[in-house]
């Protein structure tokens, strides 16, 4: 006899559970709306910050690259510009960066700039460079 009240007592316990889960106990009101399905596709947050601006040029191996920087930015005119980050010899002056690719590898570099307003608060933009050989 204790066997089975112990076998009954699991089950309404089972049952009690489940219905508190399913919002039966008292959280009806909150739903779901997401899906459980499997998916392939990497799930990515969204970002709270708007991405850099991007700037995309080429250069050549051995010669030295000159480029004049945007006078704005978001449609906010840049009082300077300073240089975050960037590959060797390469650097800011005014409006222009140059980089001198003196024993570079072929492929893509990055130089990451600060542009400063007087108005607004700072942006960045990335100089992408395509180096060619």
């Amino acid at each position: 006899m204790p066997l089975r009240v112990m076998t009954l007592v699991q089950r309404v316990s089972a049952l009690l559970l489940a219905l508190g889960l399913m919002g039966v106990g008292g959280n009806g009101d909150v739903t779901f709306t997401g899906s459980f399905e499997p998916t392939n596709s990497p799930r990515v947050a969204a970002t709270l910050v708007a991405p850099p601006d991007t700037l995309r040029t080429s250069a050549e191996m051995g010669t030295p690259l000159i480029l004049t920087l945007p006078a704005e930015l978001n449609g906010r005119s840049v009082g300077r510009y300073s240089l975050l980050r960037g590959p060797a010899l390469s650097g800011v002056a005014g409006r222009s960066f140059t980089w001198i690719p003196a024993g570079a590898e072929p492929g893509t570099h990055e130089a990451l700039l600060r542009a400063e307003s007087p108005d607004a608060p700072a942006d960045t933009l990335v100089v992408r460079i395509a180096l060619q050989s």
